[in-house]
């Protein structure tokens, strides 16, 4: 059967970009296509392998399913409906972690919390911590705030340490100092940053170079900064913003970005603003980190 060949207006990813993407060796990629027929990537005319967004995801899905315990025989050939089913069930779960630091802060132990968070990001490094503690422990805290089980002191404590760990594990490393720059903030009127935090985390740990402003900045600040150091991209959250306010400010972004720079946004508020030409919703920390590795590939010479 005749290999399928890349087209031209299709955005394709070499052997290797793939790699970086997926987590997965170059060596493994090429046995799961051989052997398993995983993906079916595109051919050049030389017969290069080049993969598909839509490669990239079904391999990251399987390679989720595969670390949790199911072979790689059992799982290539899932639908990948499927495979988003069975990757769901086996990302780790927070809550034996979270239920000592959740009784912690219920008791107001400000020093105890902060121990038990310390261990965890100090076990996981940063970017996991973001992913797997941090934002858990928010989405259990706002769900407890909402329901009247946890009252605003112990969120205000919560909230306080969370920064505190965050803001101090932002550290530039001799890697992303030289990778792409993204400013992150929130816009006038929004101020909640804890999920921004974690985002810059995550394109720290991505290879990227964040420049943490922190929130309610206007749009001129926020231009000048973009443009005073040279960022590739502004990543914005939107979590209580009116929509109708959050559509005109990251319009006057647009406006006045270079067309080149990236705008993101994030965020439970990013899913309700209708997105212009070149503005990008970002759906997840992994999102985020699959955009911050293609902007320093395609920086790459």
């Amino acid at each position: 059967m005749e290999k399928p060949k890349p087209d031209a207006l299709e955005l394709t990813y070499p052997l290797r970009t793939a790699a970086r993407l997926t987590g997965l060796s170059p060596e493994l990629l090429r046995a799961w296509e051989r052997r398993h027929r995983v993906v079916e990537p595109l051919r050049t005319p030389g017969g290069t392998r080049r993969y598909r967004a839509a490669d990239l995801e079904r391999l990251r899905l399987v390679k989720a399913v595969v670390d949790a315990g199911h072979r790689i025989g059992e799982v290539a050939h899932l639908e990948l409906a499927e495979l988003k089913r069975r990757s769901a069930g086996a990302a780790p779960r927070p809550e034996g972690r979270l239920d000592e630091i959740l009784s912690a802060l219920g008791q107001l132990d400000a020093a105890e919390s902060q121990r038990l968070l310390s261990l965890q990001i100090f076990a996981l490094g940063p970017a996991r911590f973001a992913r797997e503690v941090a934002l858990p422990l928010l989405r259990e805290i706002g769900d407890r705030w909402a329901n009247g089980e946890m009252g605003i002191a112990r969120e205000h404590l919560a909230s306080g340490v969370l920064r505190s760990l965050l803001g101090s594990a932002l550290q530039p490393t001799a890697t992303s100092i030289l990778g792409p720059r993204v400013v992150f903030a929130t816009p006038s009127g929004e101020r909640h940053e804890l999920g921004l935090l974690a985002a810059a985390l995550t394109t720290l740990g991505a290879g990227g170079n964040p420049l943490y402003l922190g929130a309610e900045l206007p749009v001129e600040d926020l231009l000048s900064a973009v443009e005073d150091s040279d960022a590739s991209a502004l990543a914005l959250s939107l979590i209580t913003l009116p929509t109708a306010v959050a559509e005109r400010t990251v319009n006057a972004l647009r406006g006045g970005l270079a067309s080149e720079v990236r705008l993101w946004l994030g965020g439970a508020g990013a899913r309700e603003v209708e997105l212009s030409q070149g503005v990008e919703h970002i759906a997840s920390l992994e999102d985020l980190e699959q955009q911050v590795m293609l902007i320093g590939l395609s920086n790459t010479p």
